[in-house]
């Protein structure tokens, strides 16, 4: 019984697939005849006809091309169609430019030569300068000029008649009698040191044994320029070389010192030489109100290069003068240190110091509190050492405070 359904079920799943076919097959036929109709009634209402344009162009049909004649009016006669000369007539063969015409090449004024082309003529010139310039021998930047007047110009019917070839105007104008007159020059540049000199002198304001560099040295160099001269590749003249300072040298200068050693010795207010003039720069004690306990001079045998100012641990530390913050650092014997530039190679110091409340690159006022006195470094006790230098050197503070 299974068996019979089961060839029931695939019989009936075979109707749908049959009659679609079926109906493919027929919509085909159909498809057929609709399109053979249609052909045959373009067929019978006049035809088509294909014209083929020129090659490459595409099929164009005859209708879409023909143009209709008119009627002829009464006592007139119908003209022919214009042939395609008429229409497009042929473009004359383009002229000789004078790019590309016989030219003659003169040079200050006489003939030099006749060449095919004005083109041919310039290339040649150009050729002739290059040939002069790699003929002259030398190290330098090259740079090549024509002196002479060269001129290009049509050639006549006479001139014309006898042109040359490249190479045998090359080799005229390139020869021992050549017409040209090219100059080339090869210049080259040069930097030499010129060493600083050192000088040494006294003074009386160092301890003896003291060696102080006043100033410091700076080579300078010297800036040399050679020319040479080239005329057609030989050389013209002998090369010319011109100098010029670059950097000026600054020498060297050392102080030494006379001072009689004494342990025994105490600074006084005026101890020192006075240095340059501040100008409009204006400086106040470092403490308001302090004291000094020591000043600037030869202290037990050795030179105290500042001021120190009496003080108790904490007390405010204020700018000298007005400036910028140059040093806040650890630095040794002097502690914590503040340096602030004022300009004009003035530099003031600020030693032993318990606290900074400024930082390098800030600007500060004059009587701005820069940090606290301490006892930082080589010291016994609370204090401040204050100190002005001047292009380094440190002068008697006492000389400049208001």
């Amino acid at each position: 019984m299974s068996d019979i359904i089961y060839a029931m079920r695939k019989e009936t799943a075979h109707i749908p697939e049959e009659a679609l076919r079926l109906e493919r097959e027929e919509r085909h036929r159909k498809g057929l005849r609709r399109t053979l109709l249609f052909a045959l009634a373009l067929l019978a209402a006049g035809g088509i006809a294909f014209a083929y344009v020129a090659r490459g162009a595409a099929f164009v049909p005859a209708w879409a091309l023909a143009t209709p004649e008119p009627a002829p009016t009464p006592g007139t006669t119908s003209s022919p169609s214009p042939t395609r000369e008429a229409v497009a007539p042929a473009s004359p063969a383009p002229a000789e430019t004078a790019l590309f015409c016989p030219t003659a090449i003169y040079v200050d004024g006489a003939l030099a030569g006749v060449v095919a082309s004005r083109e041919a003529a310039q290339a040649l010139i150009f050729d002739a300068c290059a040939y002069f310039e790699r003929k002259a021998e030398g190290i330098g930047v090259p740079d090549t000029t024509l002196e002479s007047e060269v001129e290009y110009r049509d050639a006549t019917d006479g001139e014309a008649a006898a042109i040359s070839t490249y190479e045998a105007l090359f080799a005229l104008l390139t020869g021992k009698d050549t017409p040209l007159t090219v100059v080339t020059t090869l210049t080259t540049e040069s930097f030499a040191d010129v060493p600083c000199e050192t000088s040494s002198d006294t003074t009386k304001y160092l301890i003896k044994g003291t060696r102080l560099i006043a100033r410091m040295g700076r080579n300078g160099s010297v800036h040399s320029v050679t020319v040479a001269r080239f005329v057609n590749g030989a050389p013209d003249g002998k090369p010319e070389t011109v100098e010029a300072a670059a950097v000026e040298p600054v020498d060297a200068e050392i102080l030494e010192g006379t001072q009689r050693v004494d342990p025994d010795a105490v600074p006084g207010r005026s101890e020192g030489q006075k240095g340059p003039d501040a100008g409009e720069l204006t400086f106040i004690s470092p403490i308001e109100g302090g004291k000094i306990s020591l000043n600037f001079g030869q202290h037990e045998g050795v030179l105290h290069l500042g001021l120190d100012y009496k003080v108790e641990g904490g007390d405010a530390v204020r700018a000298s003068c007005t400036g910028t913050v140059v040093c806040v650092m650890e630095r040794g014997g002097y502690g914590l240190v503040i340096e602030i530039d004022h300009g004009n190679g003035f530099v003031t110091r600020y030693a032993h110091l318990q606290g900074a409340s400024v930082a390098p690159g800030q600007a500060v006022a004059q009587g701005e509190e820069i940090g606290k006195a301490g006892s930082s470094g080589n010291c016994e006790g609370p204090v401040l050492h204050f100190e002005l230098r001047i292009d380094g050197i440190a002068y008697n503070p006492r000389f400049y405070l208001d």
